[in-house]
């Protein structure tokens, strides 16, 4: 007989996480699904209060969805489903590891659950790469941000959120766009233009998270591809970055964007791991 229960302990959590060899995330919520009060799999779950704002909807992230077995999960996650469907979740984001087969099915199975691509994790030693640029590249200024916000509008399509037939194509440049001056206006620790006589032609914005700088977002103007920037870019944040004393960089990618993978590749990222997302909408149900 089974039992749910919300928000359990968190050393109970941890450690059935590490039985699993799951590395653990940061998370607001958990719900735990557990038979004779051991814990047979868990959903570790956080509001996401900027999409939520942007779209105007209620909108949740889960970060972590473990069990003992394909059944245990597609139990938990049919509970889960029905109380944010209950709470009026509008729209939820979901991340599987690639390897975990049973997962992707249960989630594929819910009502209102669309694919909508993967993120591929690529990591590197912080080094220098010793070569000049052909572009000027600086820490942007203030007066910058509105030129990557116009760059980070309409270069991103390759992401999920195009993917997803609840979003139209305006609100996903406008999440980018959004994101990007979030970036430049303070949550990023580092953001680096390119400029070409004058005009800021790319941009990369970097995240310090603990022994880890991330590679958050970089965009590329059309026309400039092929042409070192992007190279470049990330040489210099990585350089730059060294005054955080980091001991690897990293960053994620789309599996079908072959042209950002062999580029990171090129510079020393080595795979570390793959994910596949999946957008499902408990208001949508009912459409």
């Amino acid at each position: 007989m089974y039992t749910l229960k919300e928000n359990l302990p968190q050393d109970v959590i941890l450690a059935f996480l590490q039985d699993k060899g799951i590395q653990p995330e940061t998370y607001e919520f958990s719900l735990g699904l557990l038979e004779e009060n051991s814990l047979q799999g868990v959903i570790l779950y956080e509001s996401s209060p900027w999409e939520s704002e942007l779209y105007q909807k209620h909108v949740i992230n889960v970060k972590i969805a473990s069990a003992n077995s394909t059944g245990q999960l597609k139990k938990l996650f049919q509970e889960f489903y029905a109380a944010r469907r209950a709470d009026g979740t509008d729209f939820m984001f979901i991340k599987i590891p690639a390897e975990d087969v049973g997962a992707m099915q249960v989630v594929q199975q819910l009502p209102s659950s669309y694919f909508v691509g993967s993120l591929f994790k690529l990591v590197s030693p912080v080094r220098f790469y010793h070569q000049a640029p052909p572009f000027e590249l600086a820490e942007a200024r203030p007066g910058d941000t509105e030129d990557i916000c116009r760059l980070a509008r309409d270069v991103f399509t390759k992401s999920r959120y195009y993917y997803d037939p609840h979003i139209s194509y305006e609100n996903a440049n406008r999440l980018f766009e959004e994101w990007a001056r979030n970036n430049a206006e303070g949550r990023a620790s580092l953001n680096i233009v390119a400029i070409s006589k004058g005009e800021v032609v790319g941009f990369v914005q970097g995240l310090s998270k603990g022994d880890e700088f991330v590679l958050d977002l970089m965009a590329v103007k059309p026309g400039f591809e092929g042409k070192g920037a992007g190279y470049h870019l990330v040489a210099h944040i990585i350089e730059q970055s060294m005054r955080f004393q980091h001991r690897t960089v990293s960053a994620g990618t789309q599996l079908h964007n072959v042209r950002a993978i062999r580029l990171y590749e090129r510079m020393g990222f080595a795979a570390e791991k793959s994910y596949y997302y999946y957008h499902v909408w408990p208001a949508k149900e009912a459409d």
